[in-house]
């Protein structure tokens, strides 16, 4: 998989706008969803295997548990020092990282998104993104069908309500 010190991830890590079309990001993604798709035909009952697609799949975001439906852009950006419960459904994209702090609790139907796209529909087309990290405190839960975007910030203890949308 492409480490994260090639030229493209730290044009993407200094916040500037990058071409998502980039052949290294190409084929991240692609053994990222690879990996996914593996994962999701798994039943919930082979744990063994589970864990070690998980471990393959996010070597960064250590005891991480996952539900059914998991998809991520990239995987390696996503950090986990501590467990991360995540139910069904969820969604990272992770083109900027994603921090978890300890005792996150993550719920069905979450997304979380590292990268924008800009306003202008000849950019967009021609693949330019920009992400930006995301911080996720002790002991949150992110309760099911929330949305947290690029940037944004959740402090300890803070319990994200159902269908919400966190900004900063």
């Amino acid at each position: 998989m492409t480490e994260p010190q090639d030229a493209i991830w730290q044009q993407i890590y200094s916040g500037q706008w990058y071409q998502t079309h980039h052949p290294q990001l190409v084929q991240a993604r692609e053994l990222a969803k690879r990996l996914c798709n593996e994962l999701n035909q798994l039943p919930l009952s082979e744990v063994a295997k589970r864990q070690a697609l998980v471990c393959q799949l996010l070597p960064n975001a250590k005891s991480t548990a996952v539900g059914n439906d998991f998809a991520c852009d990239y995987g390696i950006n996503i950090h986990a020092d501590n467990p991360v419960v995540m139910g069904s459904r969820v969604v990272i994209l992770d083109a900027a990282p994603v921090l978890f702090g300890a005792n996150v609790r993550v719920e069905n139907g979450v997304v979380i998104a590292s990268l924008t796209h800009p306003l202008e529909a000849a950019k967009r087309k021609a693949g330019w993104q920009q992400a930006n990290p995301v911080k996720i405190g002790d002991n949150v839960v992110l309760c099911e069908g929330c949305t947290v975007l690029p940037g944004a910030v959740i402090p300890a203890g803070a319990v994200i309500e159902q269908g919400k949308v966190v900004t900063r």
